[in-house]
């Protein structure tokens, strides 16, 4: 049976110690929104926003939790989980089928997000980023490191739309460089 296509940006799962992920609040004065699931950057402020790369940055400190509107002024708290270490589950695109030789060697590798990783629904305030399942690669420039398979009943990773879990390849903390 084909996995479900939902896309739901990168929800946390646990840290890479099998601890509760640390969530962290932080100041978001924006002019898009921000949508729970959507990874976001530090700014030279200390306020964060959406990332709008798909190649990610060197200033992203995490993932949303919660939404905050497009146009929220004066500055709002977020919550962020913003741990270099916290393992997320994230949608692949599904442009392609992986194929069961193939889906097992993606453990170690880097991708980017799928088009508009700071698109979301309003209705919802979820965020819609996915990884690009075609663009995987051994880089290091990617912002999403794979290390393994979301264990879900119906999540079969020999088709299109499966879930991985991912690391924040190109976090800030990990970097350890200012902005």
């Amino acid at each position: 049976m084909a996995n479900v296509d939902h896309p739901h940006g990168l929800t946390p799962v646990m840290s890479r110690f099998h601890d509760t992920p640390r969530l962290t609040h932080y100041k978001a004065t924006i002019t898009s929104a921000i949508f729970r699931g959507g990874p976001v950057c530090l700014r030279t402020a200390g306020n964060v926003a959406a990332l709008k790369t798909t190649g990610g940055a060197d200033n992203v400190i995490g993932v949303a939790a919660s939404y905050v509107a497009a146009g929220t002024d004066p500055a709002v708290d977020i919550g962020v989980y913003d741990d270099p270490d916290t393992v997320f589950e994230v949608q692949s695109d599904g442009t392609t089928d992986p194929g069961s030789t193939t889906a097992q060697a993606k453990i170690g590798a880097t991708c980017p997000f799928a088009a508009n990783p700071e698109a979301g629904t309003v209705a919802s305030g979820q965020s819609t980023a996915e990884m690009n399942y075609d663009s995987i690669s051994t880089g290091t420039g990617d912002p999403l490191k794979i290390v393994g398979y979301y264990n879900l009943v119906g999540n079969d990773m020999t088709l299109a739309h499966a879930r991985y879990l991912v690391v924040l390849n190109k976090h800030l903390s990990e970097k350890r460089k200012a902005i």
